[in-house]
């Protein structure tokens, strides 16, 4: 059975399919680079988001955010 298959020639359509099939192959390994790559921009952005997150950051003032700062130099005066 080999043998006769051995013997046959090869279908018109089949030799035209390597084109299909290494263009197949170029999109597979672009998806899987861009899903890796979008994986590690993941991995960094939520480490460093974690690290700075952590961290706690300055304490808060105790003066409010519109008021005259104690160190002006009209409070000062006005003291």
């Amino acid at each position: 059975m080999l043998a006769s298959l051995r013997d046959e020639s090869v279908p018109a359509g089949l030799s035209q399919i390597d084109g299909a099939v290494m263009d197949g192959l170029g999109t597979v390994q672009e998806q899987a680079f861009s899903r890796r790559a979008l994986t590690l921009a993941a991995c960094i952005a939520a480490s460093a988001g974690l690290a700075l997150g952590l961290d706690g950051g300055s304490p808060a003032a105790a003066e409010p955010l519109l008021a005259m700062p104690v160190s002006a130099p009209s409070h000062l005066l006005n003291g």
